[in-house]
């Protein structure tokens, strides 16, 4: 062994010579740690070679402009959400502004319609705060009984009107008997009377089922009534409000005038209701047959009384419009126009006293409570 050690002397240094053999030839040093051969290993190289291998026919194009879209998308789904929630809180902050401000004015209206009737001369003149703290108005459960009701009134008039634009002031100068008319009687007065035609609409439907033949029949034509009413009085009620805008002398009498002949014509049916009942002996000696007709009596009463209320008030417009007229030739043929335009315009007036008074003597010559039913 000695030897063949001695005729072999590189074999000793072996891996010196290897070494020097390999920095002569530039190599790479070898691993000195063994290559693993895992499936995880192989499964991570061959991914890396795919990802580094270059792409053909333009996919890395493609995957580049995936990616730009997706992200496009995404920035875009969170701006549509963002503008989306701004504009929801927007609207809820500008309907809760809505309201707060028709609840005010709807508030003071009926505060200043219950004092205006009730408190006497000298608490009216004391300072509007005054008045909201004083201890007969703060303390008192009557007027609370009737103030927050009257403000619902109010403010569901006020919305009403507000659907075809008269939900605000007749005009920018619109003065204090303007502003209590239109507040005071029409909205108070309108928004009840349209909620109470929706809901006897929605009795009606939903008791389909449970009526007969009969009474549905009885049912749908006291609706008919109750709308064609309601429709009557609502549309006078908001040309009211449209010839006080226009300032119109003749247009505002025209209302006063049907309003008062309408309310006389609705006092003299419940007398002569009243009396018919009497003469032919209906409930013997007695006017009502129940205390509960006694009461409906008396709600009629009380609509019949409000309406004459309300034209009593509307009266204090009857010379509020009356300007000097103005001396000027006029030819004959644009007087004759402009009376042709005003009866047109005024014509409104008329037709709907004359339906009202139709619908007065078929409720009477018919079923006299249909027509009521329609009213309270």
């Amino acid at each position: 062994m000695a030897g063949e050690l001695e005729d072999h002397p590189g074999a000793a240094n072996g891996h010196a010579t290897d070494e020097e053999e390999r920095k002569s030839r530039k190599l790479p040093a070898p691993c000195l740690l063994p290559r693993p051969h895992s499936e995880a290993f192989e499964d991570e190289e061959a991914q890396q070679q795919v990802d580094g291998a270059p792409l053909l026919g333009g996919a890395r194009e493609l995957v580049t402009a995936a990616k730009d879209l997706a992200a496009s998308s995404s920035t875009r789904a969170r701006e549509l959400s963002a503008s989306v929630a701004q504009t929801t809180k927007t609207i809820s902050l500008s309907t809760w502004a809505i309201f707060l401000r028709d609840w005010g004015e709807s508030y003071e209206a009926s505060f200043d319609l219950i004092t205006l009737w009730l408190c006497p001369s000298c608490f009216r003149l004391l300072d509007e705060k005054e008045q909201h703290r004083h201890w007969s108005i703060l303390w008192n459960p009557v007027f609370w009984a009737m103030h927050l009701p009257l403000v619902f009134c109010i403010l569901s008039g006020k919305w009403l009107h507000t659907l075809w634009g008269q939900g605000d002031k007749v005009r920018e100068d619109e003065n204090m008997e303007e502003n209590r008319v239109r507040t005071h009687w029409i909205y108070c007065l309108d928004g009840p009377i349209a909620g109470l035609c929706i809901l006897d609409l929605l009795d009606a439907v939903l008791d389909v089922p449970m009526y007969s033949q009969r009474k549905f029949q009885d049912s749908l034509l006291s609706w008919c009534m109750t709308l064609t009413v309601t429709i009557g009085y609502v549309t006078g009620n908001s040309y009211f409000l449209y010839v006080m805008s226009r300032r119109s002398l003749v247009g505002v009498r025209l209302v006063i005038i049907c309003q008062t002949v309408f309310a006389l014509g609705l006092l003299n049916m419940l007398v002569a209701g009243l009396m018919r009942n009497k003469e032919a002996g209906r409930y013997g000696d007695y006017f009502f047959n129940t205390w509960l007709e006694l009461v409906a009596w008396s709600a009629r009463l009380t609509m019949v009384l409000f309406m004459l209320a309300a034209a009593f008030v509307y009266s204090r417009l009857w010379n509020e419009y009356r300007v000097q007229p103005a001396i000027r030739e006029v030819s004959f043929t644009d007087h004759g126009d402009y009376l042709k335009a005003e009866c047109l315009q005024y014509s409104v007036i008329p037709l709907g006293a004359l339906l009202m008074w139709t619908l007065l003597g078929l409720a009477y010559w018919l079923d006299d409570d249909l027509f009521w039913d329609a009213l309270v």
